[in-house]
């Protein structure tokens, strides 16, 4: 039935959604993102930012994040956390290739990065037995087989991403010991070791590690400028009533920096990041909070949280061009923002119908 229901749905949107346009993935934008109709059906749908059209993959489960394999068209979309597997897509042909396991006694925490070459793929995960985090090798080369992996001596490693100099891996350790058995509970509140870690994409060793000024400060996602700069959010294990800052920089070599802002200004956040964004070009850092229902913008160059831009449930944003954003939400909205050193303008708006955009949007 589910593969039935998939060509019906395949074929149905060649017609009337992107795959209809006669455009190529080589001549428009698109965006990746999980999302969940009103019957809980839950799909990979890829869209233009400017229409209210989608094709849509069924997939059973709730996803969370996306990575597009450098020179091709495949973008591997991961399960959300506890993840146990990734599927891999055809961008081009909206349809799923392949659908990988993760390994006995490991679990995915809804992200990965590909190295420049598209070769290699490097996966967050968990170890169930021993709560360690590790990050897992694929060969893309070779259908996505697992070769490998590096156990890290700390718990909950989330977002990862790749260095300019393409041979640096940058992780955000959320610092936080999870076990499926027992839903998202924290297992270690008292013992919290969140951190941002730089690895050697070769060997997996340690380059760097940089703690933040306060452990139940989480460090869950990132983006990075070709400067190097690593833009990081946080989600705050604690009450909402305390002032700390969510957003922070860093530079390797140097402590961690926290953005500037207001008390009122990091309370308006809801102790919550769900995703951010870099657009040096336009001097901006971009930051989401779906339970401050904000954008926040912040000047990169000063580090100053500049503006808030208001839309309901915000969660996933992505760059569109160096001074435009896309930031999608829970009511199936996507809006397109215009930036200038932290302050923002909407220039476009589009609701998707019987959709709910989960936590983050790629553009490909």
């Amino acid at each position: 039935m589910h593969r039935r229901v998939f060509i019906k749905n395949a074929l149905t949107l060649s017609v009337i959604g992107l795959i209809g346009t006669g455009c190529t993935l080589k001549s428009r934008q698109i965006l990746v993102s999980a999302a969940m109709d009103s019957s809980g059906n839950h799909s990979i749908r890829l869209t233009d930012p400017y229409k209210d059209q989608s094709s849509i993959i069924p997939v059973p489960e709730r996803l969370h994040d996306a990575c597009l394999r450098p020179g091709t068209t495949e973008v591997v979309v991961f399960e959300r956390r506890p993840g146990y597997h990734f599927y891999v897509i055809d961008a081009e042909k909206t349809q799923i290739k392949k659908t990988i396991d993760a390994i006995h006694q490991r679990h995915l925490y809804g992200h990965g990065v590909f190295s420049q070459d598209g070769k290699w793929l490097y996966t967050t995960e968990n170890s169930l037995s021993s709560l360690q985090g590790v990050i897992s090798i694929y060969n893309a080369e070779q259908g996505y087989k697992r070769t490998g992996e590096w156990l890290l001596p700390y718990p909950g490693p989330h977002e990862i991403q790749m260095m300019p100099d393409g041979e640096t891996l940058v992780v955000a350790i959320g610092g936080i010991k999870t076990h499926p058995d027992t839903g998202r509970k924290t297992l270690n509140p008292g013992s919290l070791e969140p951190s941002l870690v730089y690895l050697n994409r070769h060997s997996g060793k340690t380059i760097e590690q940089r703690s933040f000024v306060d452990p139940h400060l989480s460090i869950r996602h990132l983006d990075i400028a070709s400067d190097g700069t690593v833009a990081i959010g946080m989600q705050h294990q604690g009450s909402n009533d305390e002032a700390l800052p969510l957003v922070a920089t860093h530079q390797q070599g140097n402590p961690i920096q926290a953005i500037k802002a207001l008390p009122e200004q990091w309370l308006a956040l809801k102790g919550y990041i769900a995703s951010v964004a870099l657009l040096s070009e336009a001097d901006t850092i971009a930051v989401t909070s779906p339970r401050g229902n904000r954008v926040a913008l912040i000047q990169k160059s000063t580090g100053q949280l500049k503006s808030f831009f208001y839309q309901r449930d915000c969660a996933g944003i992505t760059p569109l061009s160096p001074n435009r954003l896309a930031v999608s939400n829970g009511l199936g909205e996507i809006q397109v923002l215009e930036c200038i050193q932290g302050m923002a303008k909407r220039i476009h708006q589009v609701k998707h119908a019987d959709c709910r955009w989960d936590n983050h949007i790629l553009r490909i």
